[in-house]
């Protein structure tokens, strides 16, 4: 990371130091960061100094090297977006930075209303993107696993890993992308909050127990991370003026999904009798059916849905995921009747795509730097035309411009590498023969887990590189990790479908025998 406090190499001729303008508000006190760090040159003789413009001879151009890199440092685009909303909101002057805050929670929109913070931006940043992926790779699963069920008769001994356990994958990715929008939620705040815990920190005093002790409540900023904190997220949220809807979409999906594992576990762990099991898979995939239902509807109140008809992204993700929670419902119904399964499982694939569609809006809209996605709409409009942020460029007020449509699908081909990789791993597993040594199993089997193991590294890597490299070799090498994604899911895919086509070509054989 570049520090302001930084020093160039000084030499008795003449050296170069940072001078330091305005800090940035960062935790506890200021981000130390400046504008525009002028040089000043230094001589041994004389006592007097004057500002001076390196070139790029005498200084390398370290942030412009770390761009090309693609490792620019995460505080440097923070800073260049709050520099940005400082230029709309204020004059840009060199105000203290409680001067700078709205005088009313809610009153005031933008960068720095709500990322006040490097820290603040990092979590709510990172939290959207594994909402995002999780939530797409989870629907993945689902849709796989319900349309290959509706041909479940004639899978044999495939059934349980192409369906049942495929669920299980499914369910795991939506526990997680729910009980990280609860995090969210919970943990929401302001400017507003972050300039009174300073403030209390610069009043308090280390003199005597009672000072320490209040120091020590006021300190770095603690996140809750049980998702249930309902008062907490409730009050947080109206203090903001924001309302209770994104906090009761989040944990109203997890409380769903919770649900529908409920049912999944009658089926992976048969503790009861057949119709004991039957009745209570039914009604938790009712009970989760319905309450994913809701989730969508509360976003579409989130997102303005019954007030007006608009385009944009997180309008179109709540309307889908609403869609996609009624087919649940519907799958659920037709369950309870075994004349209906392929109706009840190509309900489930339907919703599931459906889902996996509103998801891939929530990655484009993290690619587009809107990190409140469809459940949390106040964090989706920071001040440009598009809803992005401004960045200050060369004194200038602009757009920035993050989103990549490229970008963005290849998150998706990683999920989908994932995502077919695992369901590689389990038919290995279900597939093999009696008499094959289990060492061998274990081989093909681990073989086969490679591409899930190497997409979510770079999925991980994602979520940390801001830009693509444009430096060799290393924009050559990322090129390349995305062609071996295309070639591993490709590979995947031909694997399971080749292994679902025999076992399909053998059941006909035999069902057509004598």
């Amino acid at each position: 990371r570049l520090r302001a406090s930084a020093l160039a190499p000084s030499r008795c001729s003449g050296g170069y130091s940072i001078v330091r303008r305005r800090a940035l508000p960062g935790t506890g006190q200021r981000a130390a960061m400046a504008k525009h760090l002028p040089l000043r040159r230094r001589s041994c003789s004389a006592t007097t100094e004057s500002t001076m413009t390196p070139t790029s001879a005498e200084i390398p151009h370290l942030v412009e090297r770390m761009e090309k890199l693609g490792i620019t440092s995460e505080h440097v685009a923070y800073w260049e977006r709050y520099l940005g909303w400082d230029m709309g909101t204020h004059d840009g002057t060199n105000k203290e930075f409680h001067t700078l805050l709205p005088e009313a929670p809610g009153t005031v929109d933008g960068w720095g209303h709500w990322y006040p913070t490097v820290e603040e931006w990092q979590w709510r940043r990172t939290l959207a993107y594994w909402i995002a992926v999780t939530f797409f790779e989870g629907s993945l699963f689902f849709t796989f696993s319900s349309f290959i069920a509706c041909y479940s008769s004639k899978l044999a001994h495939l059934k349980a890993a192409l369906t049942t356990w495929g669920y299980a994958a499914g369910k795991v990715n939506y526990v997680v992308c729910t009980y990280f929008m609860c995090l969210e939620t919970i943990n929401m705040t302001n400017a507003e909050f972050h300039s009174k815990n300073s403030e209390r920190n610069l009043d308090s005093s280390d003199s005597d127990e009672e000072s320490t002790m209040q120091s020590s409540d006021h300190g770095p900023r603690q996140y809750k991370l049980w998702p249930f904190h309902w008062r907490t997220a409730i009050r947080n949220l109206a203090r903001l003026g924001i309302g209770p809807w994104p906090y009761l979409a989040s944990v109203v999906y997890f409380v769903g999904v919770l649900a529908f594992a409920v049912g999944l576990a009658t089926e992976l762990m048969p503790i009861f009798d057949e119709e004991i099991s039957s009745q209570l898979l039914f009604y938790s995939f009712i009970v989760g059916s319905l309450l994913f239902t809701a989730g969508g509807v509360f976003e579409c109140v989130e997102n303005g849905v019954f007030k007006n008809v608009k385009c944009d992204s997180g309008y179109v993700g709540a309307v889908l995921n609403t869609v996609g929670g009624v087919f649940f419902f519907v799958g659920s119904v037709m369950g309870y009747r075994e004349d209906l399964a392929f109706q009840a499982d190509f309900a489930f694939g339907v919703g599931s795509l459906i889902y996996a569609v509103g998801s891939g809006v929530m990655i484009i809209m993290w690619k587009d730097e809107q990190y409140g996605l469809t459940f949390l709409a106040v964090l989706n409009d920071l001040g440009g035309e598009s809803g992005r942020p401004f960045v200050r460029r060369e004194s200038q007020r602009v757009e920035e411009n993050t989103f990549s449509l490229r970008g963005a699908c290849f998150i998706m081909i990683y999920c989908l590498t994932a995502t077919v990789s695992v369901f590689d791993f389990l038919v290995v597993l279900c597939n093999r023969d009696r008499n094959m040594p289990h060492e061998l199993v274990v081989e093909r089997a681990f073989n086969s887990l490679l591409p899930c193991v190497f997409a979510h590294m770079m999925l991980a890597l994602n979520a940390g590189v801001y830009k693509t490299p444009s430096s060799a070799p290393f924009h050559q090498l990322y090129i390349a990790c995305r062609v071996i994604a295309l070639l591993m899911v490709m590979n995947s895919t031909a694997r399971v479908y080749q292994a679902v086509a025999m076992v399909m070509r053998e059941e006909f054989i035999l069902g057509a025998g004598p």
